[in-house]
């Protein structure tokens, strides 16, 4: 039977946002006895209004386009011949530790399939948690998606030192899985049971723009925020003798924080889940209480119901669709060549640029200092105080390095009013975010990528940006 590390206490529980008190509602509400379903009872309705007689002479409304669906994003590895399953060894500079690639029947090297990462209870294994310890999880997510079983560094994953290596671990592995394999990089997620499961946890705050979601089973993550977060399940045996349920309660509301999720809920899967509202659409958190007696009645293992309910989980996260409507940048996808975007190199900057594979890519090959000295921009934009826009890209770079992307004045005094710093590999990355301005600017803003100076880790650089727009929002 694994059990976590003895240091990791029991957290001090967050205290509740001023306007929801969401912690208290959704920790308090969950502790109640058989409580599985809603965590509040709902008050009594008012009466409904009616609304007031349109105007005939009034114009309706226009429609608001419907998002269009996002395809695959096929990794470096499609198109290569297709490399075998088995066992494998993962390295990370001095570090290395075995683990189990799993592929779904049919694989072929050209079609993206989903990739997840599953990780094994402290002083279990990989091989364990692929031959029983997770029933039927081969079954259920083995005939779909690529599934790598990793084993720890150390006994498990919630020691500090454990997961600083087993992070530096992720973060070597999941690129070359990318670069090997041919994976849908947006439907990449990651599960763990108890030592794993909370290393899931800590993956989904700390490393959420690699993962479209995670699961956990008897986790507990026991920081006082997630920084991050993003779509999660956690299920938890709500007398576990192990890992007691007041930690899975402390991440579930971690994540519905994060997602700024509501204290209400509604049944969900064929079991005891529950999935709260108001969360962030593409950050959906589940609760998934149960009292199987299983571990010799500890009430700690790997649930009859999990693998199918975490199969269901991940099934429901399709790729983040485009916003509808029409973006104000011209030429997203580069089908025309590069037109009307500009790429320019300043100071000391020197560099070319070409339209590849449907790509615009800019190769520095000789640095400056500042950021905005190599940049690639669409100017003249003009954005509407008060509307919310919606931003969405595709960027990588021939080898790891930092882009700074940013919204601003296209002349002095080069105002900004929406900045992101984004860390690239090798690997197509997809970004998406919202702004709102709440002034009216004294000109056109330009929208552009900067990756001279201090964010271009090494030289020569080549950025490639594709399926770039900016979209009013509904």
């Amino acid at each position: 039977m694994d059990s976590l590390s003895p240091s990791a206490s029991a957290p001090r529980l967050p205290a509740p946002r001023p306007r929801s008190a969401l912690a208290s509602v959704l920790l308090a509400a969950l502790a109640l006895p058989g409580c599985a379903g809603s965590a509040v009872a709902p008050a009594e309705p008012k009466p409904a209004e009616l609304p007031a007689p349109p105007d005939a002479g009034a114009s309706p409304a226009p429609a608001v386009p419907p998002p269009r669906p996002a395809p695959p994003s096929p990794s470096s590895g499609c198109g290569r011949p297709p490399a075998g399953a088995g066992e494998k060894v993962a390295r990370a500079g001095k570090l290395q530790t075995p683990y189990l690639l799993t592929l779904p029947p049919g694989y072929d090297g050209k079609t993206p399939v989903p990739l997840a990462f599953a990780f094994h209870g402290r002083t279990r294994s990989h091989t364990l948690l692929h031959g029983g310890d997770a029933s039927r999880l081969a079954e259920e997510l083995g005939s779909r998606y690529a599934v790598a079983y990793v084993k720890s560094i150390g006994a498990g994953y919630d020691q500090p030192k454990e997961q600083r290596d087993n992070l530096q671990l992720f973060d070597a592995l999941y690129p070359e899985l990318l670069a090997k394999y041919c994976i849908d990089s947006e439907q990449v997620f990651a599960l763990g049971h108890s030592s794993g499961g909370l290393f899931a946890e800590v993956l989904g705050c700390e490393r959420s723009a690699l993962l479209r979601g995670i699961a956990a089973v008897a986790g507990a993550r026991v920081e006082a925020e997630c920084r991050g977060g993003g779509a999660a399940q956690l299920i938890h045996g709500e007398r576990d003798s192990v890992v007691s349920v007041s930690r899975g309660r402390h991440a579930l509301a971690q994540f519905a924080r994060a997602s700024g999720c509501s204290e209400e809920s509604a049944a969900i899967g064929a079991a005891s889940c529950v999935r709260y509202t108001g969360c962030q659409a593409s950050a959906p958190v589940e609760w998934c209480p149960h009292g199987e007696p299983t571990y010799q009645d500890t009430n700690h293992g790997w649930p009859s119901f999990a693998s199918a309910e975490i199969a269901r989980f991940f099934g429901s996260l399709e790729r983040v669709p485009h916003a509808g409507g029409t973006s104000l940048l011209q030429n997203e996808s580069f089908d025309g060549g590069s037109e009307p975007w500009q790429v320019s190199f300043g100071g000391k900057a020197r560099g070319s640029f070409a339209v590849k594979k449907g790509a615009l890519c800019a190769t520095l090959d000789k640095s400056s200092e500042n950021p905005w000295d190599a940049q690639v921009q669409q100017v003249e934009l003009k954005l509407e105080p008060g509307r919310p826009y919606v931003i969405d890209f595709r960027l990588w770079t021939s080898a790891p390095s930092d882009v700074r992307v940013k919204l601003g004045l296209g002349a002095a005094p080069y105002s900004e009013y929406w900045m992101q710093s984004v860390a690239t590999t090798s690997e197509p990355r997809r970004v998406t975010d919202r702004l709102v301005l709440t002034e009216t600017p004294p000109g056109t803003l330009a929208f552009g990528f900067q990756f001279a100076g201090p964010y271009a880790r090494s030289v020569p650089l080549t950025l490639c940006v594709d399926e770039v727009s900016l979209t009013p929002a509904p």
